[in-house]
């Protein structure tokens, strides 16, 4: 999408109606809906005698599922995949201490499979454990039962989609996190809070440690070996 993608740039003026109903091939009435939605999750700024004008990043609806999915489609945008770590981090250990105390015994044991099937599909498989690794985290959400915390799960997808796309290395980044996402699976299955938030903390760590060349866009050598659990995230410095 040429909003996200940044190929119209915010305050673009946007063709008129006809001429955009007949570069899309769109009726007019179909168009008219279409920039309606467009205007409903802050993209643009549809004014009578004005036009319509992109908007800002800052009031574009960044937790809408579709907005969610046009920015993983575009080029990666590293300011905005640091804004998804850190909302990672903060509420992704709250969710597996959570889920910790709540899971079902059903629950728990997606979980555990969903791990089992990420490390089934290494090495030769590695998109197949990205889906898998997907399936962890938002079973993990829906685990706690949370109605709030599971509408933002499409925020965490995109994040770790946006992590395999920009990961010079994604699997030996995920053969080094095996280890850490099956303490998550493991503490869980304890009904253990603290040990499964500082677990997901410490998989959040690695994390950060993995992207941070491609957030930093410097040229990616060696990375240094990922942080002990519970080791603070250091997060990489915003340009």
């Amino acid at each position: 999408m040429k909003i996200v993608s940044g190929e119209l740039a915010p305050g673009a003026l946007l063709a008129t109606e006809t001429t955009l109903a007949q570069s899309l091939g769109l009726s007019r009435p179909s168009l008219r809906e279409a920039l309606r939605a467009l205007a409903r999750k802050g993209l643009v700024d549809a004014r009578t005698r004005r036009g319509t004008l992109v908007n800002d990043k800052p009031q574009w609806n960044v937790l809408d599922s579709d907005v969610l999915r046009w920015i993983a489609a575009a080029p990666p945008d590293p300011a905005f995949f640091m804004d998804l770590l850190d909302l990672r981090v903060i509420f992704e250990p709250a969710a597996a201490r959570l889920a910790a105390a709540r899971a079902t015994p059903e629950q728990i044991l997606t979980i555990e499979n969903a791990f089992r099937a990420m490390a089934a599909a290494l090495p030769a498989d590695v998109e197949g454990c990205c889906q898998h690794d997907l399936a962890f985290h938002e079973l993990i959400i829906a685990a706690t039962g949370n109605r709030l915390l599971i509408r933002v799960a499409a925020a965490i997808r995109t994040a770790l989609l946006a992590a395999f796309r920009l990961s010079s290395n994604a699997r030996e980044s995920y053969e080094n996190s095996l280890a850490e996402h099956g303490a998550v699976a493991a503490a869980i299955r304890r009904r253990s809070p603290d040990d499964a938030e500082a677990a997901m903390r410490g998989l959040l760590a690695g994390t950060a440690r993995d992207l941070a060349p491609a957030y930093e866009a410097k040229p990616r050598g060696k990375a240094p070996a990922r942080p002990a659990r519970g080791v603070a995230i250091t997060w990489p410095r915003r340009g």
